[in-house]
C-alpha cells in the first residue's frame, strides 16, 4: 500500500499519538537518577581521596560577584581528591570587593603549596589564562570560569580515568547549569569525542581538561580569540587529536552559573563570544583548507561552517523498481534524477541507475543497469553492490529513489564533512513530505538501531541542537549515504544477509570496526517519500537476530548517545 492509503494514514498518526503519551509519561520522571548523583557527590568528604594525577584548575577573575567567586574557589578546595593545583589568576581586577576578597584569600591559603594567587594587569582573558598556565606544575590542568563551580568528586573522577590511561590527551565531563539560587537544571548530557561536532560547537566546554605539555606546544590561549580562547585551542589541537585519547566522563562535573552577564543564561550576554567563535572557525578553516566560510546561521549564537572541499567525482547510485510518484504521472526516479541535476551544481558527479528488472529507460543518467535478484526476492544489498561496480568516482552517494532535493548542492555539503580525515560515511538531513524530520541521524539502543527525533517538527533543534550541525552518529540511513569508494571495497560493500533490513546501519558499524567515522551534516537536505516504493509493517525477524548477533554485544551503549540518556523509550533525546 502506498503511503497515501487512509489507513496507513491512520496508522502512522496512531503512531506518533502513542509515543507523544509514552513521552509525557517518562518526562515526568527526568532527572531523577540525575539528581540522586548530585546528592550523593555532594556528601563526598574533602581531601578523602588519595588520587594518584593531580590536576590544575585555572580560574581566570575580573570584578565578578564575591558570592559567586567564593562559591567557585571553595568548590575546588573541597574536591574530594587530595591532589590538586589551583591557580587564581587574577585579570586586573577594580572591583573593591574582589580585591579585598583576593587578598584574603591569598592570606589564609598561604601555606597551601597547591594553592597559587596570581595578580596582574589587565589583559584580557586568554592572557590571564597563560599566566595561569605558566604556573601549572601538573600533567594536567582545566580551567573554571570565576562564577561557575565544580563537583565536589570532579578532580577524583578526572583523575581515576587519567590513571587507567596513559595517553590521554583531552578529557571532558558533562555539565549542567545553576541558577543563582543553587538550583541545578539544563543537565548537557554529551557525546563520547565527536570531531565533526567540534567543527561547529565547543561542546567539550566544561569540565575539560587538556595535556599540559599539548597546550603549551601549540602556544596556549589567543588574546585575539578572547571570548572563544577555549574553543579557538580546541581547533588547533583537533588535526593531532586521537579519538580513542580523548575521553568523556558522562557525569555532569561542573556546574555552569546562570545569571544576567552569563551564556550559560543567554547567548545575547555576550555577544562577541558568537564572533570571536566565528573567527576561531575561520581561522581553522583557513589553516586546513585553505579557506572556506563560517558565518552566523539562522540560529542565534551559532555558526555554519563550510571547508573549502577538493574537486572530486562522485558516483550516484539509485536502487529502484520503477513506482509512480504521488502524481501518477511520472515515476519517483525521474524526479529524484532530475532534482540531483537541478540542484547539484558544484560538485561532478554520474549518475548510476540499477532497476530491479527491465523498465523504460531513465532520462539523464550515465548507466542503466538490471539487478536480478539471486533467489527471486529482492535484496537492496545485492542491488546497492551491482551499482558499486559500475561506479568510477572516489566517492559513491546512495540515493532512495523515493528523494527529491531540498537545499542546493547536497553532495557538496556531504562532501565538506566526507573529505575530512578519518570520515567513511556522511549522512544528511531528510524529512517528509510535510516537512517533519525522517532522519537526522541513528542510535544504537537496546530496542535496536533508531532514528532519533523521527516525526518531530522540522524546525525541532533537537538535543542541544542535535539536529542543526554536523556530528558523528554510529549509523546514518543509506536513503541518502556519501562513503568513500576505497571504505566501501574495504570493507566489502554492502552484505547481502541483510537483503531489506539493517543493510545500511551494518555496514555503517563495519566501517567504524575498520577505525572510520559515521558523520552526519544537516546542510545536506532532502525531501524523502520513504515507503513510496515498498511499505513494510516490520523487521525482518530472521535479519533482526542476525544484527543483534553480530553487534548487540559490542555496542551496549551507543558511544554518541549518553548512557545518562533514556535507553528505553524511542525516539527522543531526554536525561535520566
Amino acid at each position: 500500500m502506498q503511503e497515501s492509503n487512509p489507513l496507513i494514514k491512520a496508522k502512522r498518526r496512531a503512531g506518533r499519538v502513542k509515543r507523544w503519551m509514552k513521552r509525557k509519561w517518562w518526562e515526568r520522571n527526568i532527572g531523577k537518577e540525575y539528581r540522586v548523583w548530585l546528592a550523593e557527590s555532594e556528601l563526598a568528604e574533602p581531601g578523602s581521596i588519595d588520587n594518584s594525577i593531580p590536576i590544575a584548575v585555572i580560574v581566570p577573575v575580573y570584578n565578578p560577584p564575591v558570592r559567586f567567586l567564593d562559591e567557585c574557589l571553595t568548590s575546588v578546595l573541597k574536591q574530594s581528591a587530595q591532589h590538586w593545583q589551583l591557580i587564581v589568576s587574577d585579570d586586573g581586577s577594580t572591583s573593591p570587593d574582589v580585591i579585598d576578597y583576593l587578598d584574603t584569600f591569598a592570606q589564609t591559603h598561604a601555606g597551601d603549596e597547591r594553592v597559587v594567587v596570581l595578580r596582574n594587569s589587565n589583559g584580557g582573558i586568554s592572557t590571564a589564562c597563560n599566566r595561569g598556565m605558566e604556573a601549572v606544575t601538573t600533567e594536567y590542568f582545566g580551567w573554571l570560569d570565576h562564577d561557575d563551580c565544580l563537583n565536589p568528586r570532579a578532580i577524583e573522577i578526572f583523575s581515576e580515568r587519567l590513571a587507567a590511561q596513559a595517553d590521554v590527551q583531552i578529557i571532558y565531563s558533562d555539565e549542567d547549569k545553576i541558577n543563582t539560587k543553587g538550583e541545578h537544571f539544563e543537565l548537557y548530557c554529551k557525546p563520547d569525542f565527536s570531531p565533526e561536532l567540534l567543527l561547529t560547537q565547543m561542546y567539550l566546554c566544561h569540565f575539560t581538561a587538556f595535556r599540559t605539555e599539548l597546550a603549551r606546544r601549540v602556544g596556549g590561549f589567543r588574546p585575539e580569540m578572547d571570548g572563544a580562547q577555549d574553543f579557538d585551542l580546541a581547533l588547533r589541537l583537533l588535526p593531532q587529536l586521537q579519538e580513542n585519547c580523548v575521553v568523556h566522563v558522562p557525569l555532569p562535573l561542573y556546574h555552569w552559573r546562570a545569571w544576567a552577564e552569563s551564556t550559560a543564561l543567554t547567548i545575547d550576554a555576550k555577544p562577541w563570544a558568537q564572533q570571536a567563535g566565528q573567527r576561531a572557525q575561520q581561522a581553522f578553516l583557513d589553516a586546513n583548507f585553505g579557506g572556506g566560510t563560517a558565518e552566523p546561521s539562522r540560529v542565534p549564537g551559532l555558526n555554519e561552517v563550510h571547508p573549502n572541499i577538493a574537486t572530486s567525482r562522485v558516483s550516484v547510485i539509485i536502487p529502484t523498481i520503477g513506482t509512480k510518484n504521488t502524481s501518477g504521472t511520472k515515476r519517483f526516479v525521474d524526479d529524484a534524477v532530475a532534482s540531483l541535476r537541478a540542484k547539484e551544481t558544484n560538485t561532478p558527479f554520474e549518475v548510476i541507475v540499477v532497476s530491479t528488472g527491465e523498465i523504460d529507460p531513465v532520462t539523464d543518467v550515465d548507466a542503466q543497469v538490471v539487478y536480478s535478484p539471486v533467489n527471486g526476492n529482492f535484496n537492496f544489498a545485492e542491488a546497492i553492490n551491482l551499482g558499486r561496480s559500475q561506479a568510477h568516482g572516489e566517492y559513491l552517494l546512495l540515493l532512495n529513489d523515493d528523494t527529491t532535493v531540498v537545499e542546493e548542492n547536497p553532495i557538496t555539503r556531504m562532501m565538506e564533512i566526507g573529505q575530512l580525515d578519518g570520515v567513511g560515511i556522511v549522512g544528511a538531513k531528510l524529512t517528509y513530505p510535510d516537512g517533519r524530520l525522517q532522519h537526522v541521524g541513528m542510535v544504537l539502543l537496546p530496542s535496536g538501531p533508531t532514528h532519533v527525533q523521527i516525526a518531530k517538527a522540522g524546525k525541532e533543534p533537537g538535543y542541544f541542537g542535535s539536529t542543526l550541525t554536523p556530528r558523528n552518529f554510529s549509523a546514518v540511513t543509506a536513503a541518502a549515504m556519501l562513503v568513500r569508494t576505497s571504505v566501501f571495497d574495504e570493507v566489502n560493500g554492502f552484505d547481502t544477509q541483510f537483503a531489506r533490513d539493517f543493510n545500511d546501519v551494518d555496514f555503517c558499524l563495519r566501517v567504524r570496526e575498520s577505525g572510520y567515522r559515521v558523520a552526519w551534516t544537516p546542510y545536506a537536505h532532502l525531501t524523502h517519500h520513504e515507503g513510496a516504493s515498498i511499505v513494510r509493517k516490520a523487521s525482518d525477524p530472521a535479519e533482526q537476530r542476525l544484527f543483534a548477533q553480530r553487534w548487540s554485544e559490542k555496542y551496549p551503549v551507543d558511544p554518541y548517545y549518553s548512557p545518562a540518556l533514556n535507553q528505553d523509550l524511542q525516539r527522543a533525546y531526554e536525561a535520566l
